[in-house]
C-alpha cells in the first residue's frame, strides 16, 4: 500500500551509499500497517523502483506480521514500552485499546437496536444485518452498529467479510455526516479495516479521504487520532497517497504533528512519513514546513521520534528539501537521536543523516510477513 519512479541500484549494505554516482532517488521506510513491531523477514528482497511499479506490499501476510518499506534491519526496532509508544495504527494496536473510547448508546429492545444481538451476529461472521442497521437504523442504532463493526474488524477474516458485505460505504458516510458518536465509531472501524490492503484502497475509492481529512482538521481529539491512523494505512498505497495530498491532507497532518496530543502526533508523523515516500508529495510537505517533524524528532514520544525521523529521511530523498531540513535544525535533531535514542530510533535517524549527507542510492528492503 504515483507517478513514474527512477530505478535504484542497491548498495552493498542497506542504508549505505552506493559507490557509484548518480541522482537516483533513494528508497526509504514506510510505517507498518500492522499493530506489531516489524519482525525479521523470512525472505527480504530488494525493491527496484521502476516506472509503473506498484507499491511493495504483500497481500495476505500472516496475522501480526507487518508489511513495510524499511531502510534498516527490521530487528532494530525495540518492543513498545507503553501504549503511547505502540505502532501508530488507529487508536492503539489492540482490541482493548479501541474499546475504551467506544461510544455506545442506549437502544430500543428491538433486534436491530440490541447491541448484544448485533455482537452475536458479528461473532458468527454475519454482517448483513449489522450493515443494514448501519444504513437504516436510528441514530443510536447506527452508532452501535459502527461500534460492532469496529470490534469485529480486529479479526483479519472479518476485515474482508465486512468489506465484501458492503460495510465500508456506510462507514464512510457516517464519518462525513454522522453524529459525534457515529463519527467516532465509524472512524475507529475504518482505522482497523484499513489494515487490509484492499480495504485501504476501497476506502479511498468510496470517497473516504475527504471526510477523514475533515475529521483530522475539525474532529474531536479521538476522531483526529483515529482518522490520522487510517491515513497511515491508506498512504501505504502510492496512488492513494497522491489522492490524500491532493485532497488537502498535508496541512492538517502537519498541524496535528505540531499541536496534537501524543497519540495524534505519532500517527500524524507516521502518515507524513508514508506520504513523503512519493517524491512529489515530499516536495509539497517541505513547502508547508518541516519544523513540526524536527520538533518531534527532538521532543516527541518514543514512537513519534522514530516516525518523525523517518519522515525527515523520506523528505531528504529529494535533494531540494535537504537545505530546508538543515535550516530547521533537522541535522542536529537527527544526530541527537542517533546518540541518545533507542535501537529503532538510531537506525532510522542514522539512515536519514546518510541521505542528508551524501547518499545517492539506498537499498529498499521489502519486509514480507
Amino acid at each position: 500500500m504515483a507517478g513514474p519512479k527512477l530505478a535504484v541500484r542497491p548498495p552493498k549494505s542497506p542504508g549505505a551509499a552506493s559507490s557509484k554516482g548518480g541522482s537516483s532517488r533513494a528508497a526509504s521506510p514506510k510505517a507498518s500497517k500492522s499493530g506489531s513491531r516489524p519482525a525479521t523477514p523470512a525472505s527480504p528482497k530488494t525493491k527496484s523502483k521502476t516506472p509503473g511499479a506498484k507499491s511493495p506490499k504483500s497481500k495476505g501476510s500472516p496475522k501480526g506480521k507487518p508489511k513495510a518499506k524499511a531502510l534498516a534491519d527490521p530487528e532494530a526496532s525495540e518492543p513498545a514500552a507503553s501504549p503511547e509508544a505502540e505502532w501508530p495504527t488507529g487508536e492503539g494496536t489492540s482490541r482493548s485499546a479501541l474499546e475504551g473510547p467506544l461510544r455506545h448508546s442506549a437502544s430500543p429492545d428491538s433486534l436491530a437496536g440490541d447491541l448484544a444481538s448485533l455482537n452475536l451476529l458479528s461473532s458468527r461472521g454475519s454482517f448483513g444485518s449489522v450493515i443494514n442497521v448501519l444504513r437504516h437504523g436510528s441514530d443510536k442504532e447506527r452508532e452501535d452498529a459502527a461500534g460492532v463493526l469496529l470490534k469485529a474488524a480486529f479479526n483479519e477474516d472479518n476485515q474482508t467479510a465486512i468489506a465484501e458485505a458492503g460495510g465500508i460505504q456506510p462507514l464512510v458516510e457516517l464519518c462525513r455526516s454522522g453524529t459525534t458518536g457515529q463519527k467516532h465509531n465509524s472512524a475507529g472501524a475504518l482505522s482497523v479495516l484499513s489494515r487490509n490492503d484492499d480495504n485501504s484502497v476501497a476506502i479511498a475509492k468510496l470517497g473516504g479521504i475527504a471526510p477523514l481529512v475533515a475529521l483530522i482538521a475539525t474532529g474531536t481529539p479521538f476522531q483526529k487520532e483515529l482518522a490520522a491512523g487510517t491515513l497511515v494505512n491508506m498512504a501505504f498505497d502510492d496512488a492513494v497517497a497522491a489522492a490524500i495530498a491532493q485532497s488537502g491532507g498535508l496541512a492538517p497532518l502537519l498541524a496535528l504533528a505540531r499541536e496534537g496530543t501524543a497519540g495524534q502526533q505519532v500517527r500524524a508523523a507516521a502518515a507524513l512519513r508514508n506520504l513523503a515516500y512519493t517524491e512529489s508529495i515530499a516536495a509539497d510537505i517541505a513547502a508547508h514546513g518541516v519544523e513540526p517533524l524536527v520538533h518531534l524528532t527532538l521532543n516527541g514520544s518514543s514512537a513519534a521520534k522514530e516516525q518523525a525521523a523517518g519522515a525527515l529521511g523520506n523528505l531528504a530523498l529529494d535533494s531540494r528539501n535537504r537545505s530546508a531540513i538543515q535550516r530547521a535544525g533537522g541535522i542536529a535533531a537527527l544526530t541527537a537521536l542517533v546518540q541518545n535514542g533507542n535501537t529503532g530510533q538510531r537506525a532510522v535517524a542514522d539512515a536519514a543523516l546518510k541521505i542528508l549527507a551524501h547518499a545517492d542510492e539506498v537499498a529498499c528492503v521489502v519486509v514480507k510477513g
